[in-house]
């Protein structure tokens, strides 16, 4: 009788020389080639750029930015798929490139919203397993129909019951561009137009040109400047212009705190003190100075200190000798600047 040790051992000699029997069968060139790499007949995408700048196109048109690639690989390369950054952005492209050929990607970049520098991108998708995606990008200066000089906005700025004036350049080649009008936002504003001399033309910004300006007025009020000023161009491909107005009309005194609050607080001998700074701004008025303040609040004290003739200081003091509880009141101060002759500061707290 056979051992089970036997029977194994017998076994495995019988699964050998199977194994042996089978492989006398299969040539030996076959049995030496090496296993072929997953990417062998895989398609490859070389592009010949990812970055196209067309250098300077008239707003409105429609650039037609051409990529170039090949197909180095061993298979039909696919594009399955090219994704604008961008709404303005219409691509058109060869779907399928066969191995050793050439195809296009064409990025049509609509430019009719856009002015100045421009960077639009498009991802492209691909079944080349080592270059599954790419992004490329079309680069451009769009010029508008409309320049202006200096680029941007009417900058103003003034002191309280003065003017100030900001002009722009409107150049551009549309031949019809002739502006006929100009509005302001608001009525303290006032606005001219004029054709500017062939002499003073600044190059580089359109054979017609015009000039813009904008002007405060004396009443204007303190504050922020803001709007748009409307200009009619007469130009078909954009018949009105509208230029912001950014500015501020700064007052002739700047006055910190607006207000003084004390707060809770126990009195104490030592007064408590609070300080309002008045800058003048108005360096024309050199002769400035704070000439009195008076609290309306019985045993409120105030002292003034001028630091020079563009700043003083209004020293406010409440100690133990004014009466406890709520006092609301406020601070008169008097200068010598004329439109500001008078500032009430208001002044409360509560004594405990």
């Amino acid at each position: 009788m056979t051992s089970p040790a036997a029977r194994v051992r017998s076994g495995r000699t019988a699964a050998a020389a199977l194994t042996a029997a089978l492989l006398a069968f299969v040539p030996a060139a076959a049995l030496a080639q090496a296993p072929k790499s997953t990417t062998a007949a895989a398609p490859k995408l070389v592009l010949l750029e990812e970055k196209k700048d067309v250098g300077t196109v008239p707003k409105g048109e429609v650039i037609h930015a051409t990529f170039v690639f090949k197909n180095e690989g061993k298979a039909d390369l696919h594009i399955t798929d090219v994704k604008p950054s961008c709404g303005c952005t219409a691509p058109e492209y060869d779907k399928t490139v066969k191995p050793g050929a050439q195809g296009k990607i064409v990025l049509n970049v609509d430019t009719k919203t856009f002015q100045g520098p421009i960077s639009k991108s498009a991802l492209i998708l691909t079944d080349d397993p080592e270059k599954s995606s790419v992004t490329v990008f079309v680069v451009a200066n769009v010029k508008p129909y409309v320049e202006t000089h200096p680029v941007g906005f009417f900058r103003l700025q003034a002191l309280t019951g003065e003017t100030a004036t900001a002009e722009l350049i409107l150049g551009s080649d549309e031949a019809d561009f002739a502006p006929t009008k100009i509005e302001p936002p608001n009525s303290h504003l006032k606005t001219t137009l004029a054709p500017v001399p062939d002499a003073e033309k600044v190059a580089g910004k359109g054979a017609r040109q015009w000039k813009a300006t904008v002007t405060t007025t004396p009443d204007a009020p303190e504050g922020l400047l803001g709007g748009y000023v409307k200009v009619v161009t007469g130009a078909a491909k954009q018949p009105e212009l509208s230029l912001a107005v950014s500015g501020y009309i700064k007052p002739t005194l700047s006055i910190t705190p607006l207000s003084v609050n004390f707060g809770n607080f126990e009195p104490k001998a030592d007064p408590v003190k609070r300080t309002v700074t008045i800058i003048n701004n108005n360096l024309k008025n050199e002769a400035f100075q704070v000439t009195k303040a008076e609290a309306n609040v019985p045993g409120v004290k105030t002292e003034v200190v001028m630091a020079d003739k563009s700043r003083a200081q209004v020293i406010i003091s409440v100690d133990d000798k004014v009466k406890k509880g709520v006092f609301d009141g406020f601070v008169l101060v008097s200068t010598t600047d004329p439109s500001k002759k008078e500032i009430k500061i208001p002044l409360k707290g509560v004594i405990l």
